[in-house]
């Protein structure tokens, strides 16, 4: 599978996937960013994809 298909919240650096999620305005306050992003730890597209649907 491509990894230029879009993954639901995700996004691919370096060959790796990352997920990556806006924070609500309720909970900005609690951090100094506006987006999470963290590594899923893969360059597979399918394990990404389960991951990310997963929250990890």
């Amino acid at each position: 599978m491509s990894e230029t298909i879009s993954r639901p919240f995700t996004f691919v650096k370096d060959g790796i996937f990352y997920f990556s999620r806006r924070i609500s305005k309720e909970l900005r306050c609690h951090y100094t960013s506006s987006r999470i992003a963290f590594s899923l730890r893969t360059r597979s597209a399918k394990i990404a994809e389960t991951r990310a649907r997963k929250g990890c």
